[in-house]
């Protein structure tokens, strides 16, 4: 996809949205309560309108002021988080890396929407997410906090995808949307239920939804770690554009 990382990450914020945003200069602050990286992280993606130094110290005193851990979401080329000036200072500061680097992969609606999943249960696809949903979802393995359903439908537009299988909900997606740009995210698969397409047949439905909508272009975020996800999504027709990771800065 010819877009920038930075362009690529602010077309991607809209989609998460935190509670609480704020900015410094081109980089955006957000906090949730501590419910996910992206919420609670700065993205520094851009200029901050300050030497980079400042601009830390700056992030810092913003998530100290709300209780909580300072947090920079590092953008990089795939696979190269060295080329980040940012991400030097960070490790020369004693930031941390937060687990489960990740890499973000694009792809055109249109092509996604015209693959054919396998058979099996249809995805049924709706506006909000509803009980069933929610509790099929764990983030990090964890139960959701209140502010969750806040963050799931913060986007501008946004639809929520369920496979059930005899009543019960056992695979999950979200894709949200900003100008023409839509993100998959939330997709989970009961673990009785893997390695039998329903993984993929959530991200073709949502996608297909997407471009029925009118957004032309899909983005996902996949832990490096797992390949079995990669492999997949590369067979679907996504390519990978960019890395990230989290630092946080330790404590002082």
């Amino acid at each position: 996809m010819l877009i920038s990382i930075d362009d690529l990450e602010h077309a991607a914020a809209p989609g998460w949205r935190a509670i609480e945003e704020g900015r410094l200069g081109d980089w955006l602050l957000r906090a949730a309560g501590g419910f996910t990286g992206r919420a609670n992280s700065a993205l520094a993606a851009g200029d901050p309108g300050l030497p980079l130094p400042e601009a830390v110290a700056k992030v810092g005193s913003w998530y100290a002021d709300r209780g909580l851990p300072a947090m920079i979401a590092v953008p990089y080329p795939a696979a190269q988080p060295d080329a980040s000036t940012l991400d030097r200072l960070l490790a020369d500061l004693g930031w941390a890396i937060r687990a489960d680097a990740a890499t973000v992969m694009t792809a055109g609606t249109s092509a996604i929407a015209g693959v054919t999943a396998g058979g099996g249960p249809g995805v049924e696809i709706g506006p909000d997410p509803d009980g069933a949903w929610l509790a099929r979802y764990h983030y990090r393995g964890q139960e959701l906090p209140p502010v969750a359903r806040t963050v799931l439908i913060s986007a501008p537009w946004q639809a929520f995808g369920s496979i059930r299988v005899a009543g019960e909900t056992v695979a999950i997606g979200r894709v949200a949307a900003a100008g023409d740009w839509a993100g998959l995210t939330a997709i989970e698969v009961d673990p009785r239920y893997r390695r039998q397409g329903l993984g993929e047949a959530v991200t073709v439905a949502l996608t297909a939804h997407a471009a029925s909508h009118g957004y032309g272009h899909v983005y996902l975020q996949v832990a490096d770690g797992n390949r079995a996800a990669r492999a997949l999504y590369r067979r679907l027709g996504f390519t990978d554009h960019h890395g990230y990771h989290y630092r946080v800065a330790t404590a002082s």
